[in-house]
């Protein structure tokens, strides 16, 4: 038995066209009741009224009745499917520790059958259906037989509440044991641990899933610089990994440094992690922030001699430069400043409304005046009335016969997954700017030479940059080679190598 398609969609309450559906099934169910409790409500209450005010303002006591009863039959509905979800969920928790699981996924199917009916309002149902997911997000995370469809709800639930630690921490755990990580998880994870960075143990989950894909990316970064800068004696492992992934990479940068040596300090292996620290020492300038740092990795390195240390530090990329100073020269726009162009707008805007109201009051105030003077003008206006009523009831059994008697087709996302494969990882980065423009300039220039230049978008600590990039390489060595090639020609002014992104 699967669950209900309000609770199988990706996103179980944000879902705008479920939403929308619910909320006119809702709203025709809510409608009828209120006409069979209503109508025969009006005329019993109006021959009571009829001394007491004229048929001018006779309208005025059916409205309100047809209003009270609208929002009474709202409230009592919304209770009732409340109370008897909630019902279910105490009576399937009970059912779950005597150990009856057939019988507590029923009695959760019959909860969700309830939430999936048109008794609760849209309002109503988004907040209890939180809590009917939670409880049955739980419930299948503790199943040893899970199926696709109970493995697909935890996902969705997931994704439309990251926040929840528990259930988070749980399902890490459990695709770490049987190695299930897939691609699409990948951007649940990177949501997962924004939304609990201070959660120490879903961090140490979500570094340990990085570090078996390789992978250096700013989100990935940010884990492990959240987890190194916790308890540092609780990861160890994930300190020993990404110094093994910083010298594949050949990285030597401050933080490179700091993780060499405490790769070092806790067991690493001493031959590759004094070539990263010797790369660092040699690359890295000086300042009062990395002194500390610098003057432990030159002790480590006292016994090497320089042709050693020269050596040793072959393979390491410097540091990533900094932005190239832009050469283009900003062009000054003339014209009216968007601000007063959008105030001037607002403004007119503003003065045709007001103008079209005013004439439509004035109109409206016309019409009820001849009507309210004009005695054949009642008839009239008592039978239009009846025959729209007649026409709307007409409406409702239409729309209520399709929407209630048509059935419902199971939505279903598929996503074509399709993995791209990078043969050749590197690339030569020749300058990064922060206007896009600018970056659009340099690029036409370097393909007029026909290079095979493009641009990737890299988001800074508080910039965005869109660095230049030309072709790529199956290793580094030809990449600097190409690099080197170019600035002799004076066709670049500088490079450095990295990693390849497909734009």
């Amino acid at each position: 038995m699967e669950p209900p398609q309000i609770l199988k969609q990706k996103n179980m309450d944000g879902d705008i066209e479920a939403f929308m559906i619910h909320a006119l099934r809702h709203f025709v169910f809510r409608t009828w009741v209120t006409i069979l409790i209503a109508w025969p409500l009006s005329l019993l209450t109006l021959p009571a009224l009829q001394p007491y005010m004229t048929l001018d303002w006779i309208i005025l006591p059916v409205i309100a009745i047809w209003v009270l009863v609208f929002m009474v039959i709202g409230w009592i509905l919304n209770r009732l499917g409340i109370n008897t979800i909630e019902h279910r969920i105490k009576e399937a928790t009970s059912l779950e520790r005597m150990g009856v699981i057939r019988r507590t996924e029923k009695v959760f199917h019959e909860a969700m059958a309830v939430l999936d009916s048109v008794i609760l309002s849209p309002l109503a149902k988004k907040k209890i259906s939180t809590l009917l997911a939670a409880r049955l997000a739980r419930f299948y995370l503790a199943r040893v037989d899970k199926d696709h469809a109970s493995e697909q709800f935890i996902f969705s639930y997931l994704q439309s509440h990251p926040d929840d630690e528990e259930v988070a921490e749980n399902w890490l755990r459990q695709i770490e044991a049987h190695d299930e990580i897939k691609k699409e998880h990948y951007e649940l994870l990177s949501r997962i641990g924004n939304t609990q960075p201070d959660k120490l143990a879903v961090q140490h989950l979500l570094a340990r899933f990085y570090l078996a894909a390789n992978r250096t990316d700013f989100r990935a970064l940010q884990t492990y610089r959240r987890v190194l800068n916790a308890d540092i004696s609780a990861a160890t492992d994930i300190i020993q990994q990404l110094a093994v992934l910083f010298i594949q990479e050949g990285r030597a940068d401050d933080w490179a440094m700091q993780v060499y040596l405490l790769a070092f300090k806790h067991g690493g292996d001493p031959s590759q992690l004094l070539k990263g620290i010797a790369a660092c020492t040699y690359w890295i300038p000086e300042t009062e922030r990395n002194k500390h740092s610098l003057s432990t990795a030159r002790k480590l390195l006292v016994n090497f001699g320089e042709e050693t240390l020269e050596q040793m530090r072959t393979g390491f990329n410097p540091p990533r430069l900094e932005p190239i100073t832009e050469k283009i020269p900003r062009k000054r726009k003339k014209g009216i400043p968007i601000g007063k162009l959008f105030y001037r707008a607002a403004t007119l805007l503003f003065q045709v409304m007001t103008s079209v109201l005013s004439i439509l009051i004035k109109q409206t105030t016309a019409i009820i005046l001849f009507i309210r003077h004009s005695k054949r003008s009642r008839p009239i206006i008592r039978w239009s009335m009846i025959t729209l009523l007649a026409i709307g009831v007409v409406i409702l059994v239409i729309n209520t016969t399709r929407y209630l008697v048509k059935p419902e087709k199971p939505v279903t996302e598929e996503k074509d997954l399709t993995e791209v494969i990078i043969t050749d990882p590197f690339t030569i980065q020749v300058a990064a700017y922060l206007r896009p423009e600018d970056a659009q300039i340099y690029l036409k220039h370097l393909k007029e030479r026909g290079l095979d230049a493009y641009i990737t978008k890299r988001q800074g600590t508080k910039k965005i940059y869109y660095q230049v990039r030309i072709s790529h390489f199956k290793d580094k060595e030809s990449a600097r080679a190409y690099g080197t090639s170019l600035k002799a020609q004076g066709i670049i002014d500088d490079f450095f190598v990295a990693n390849y992104e497909r734009p």
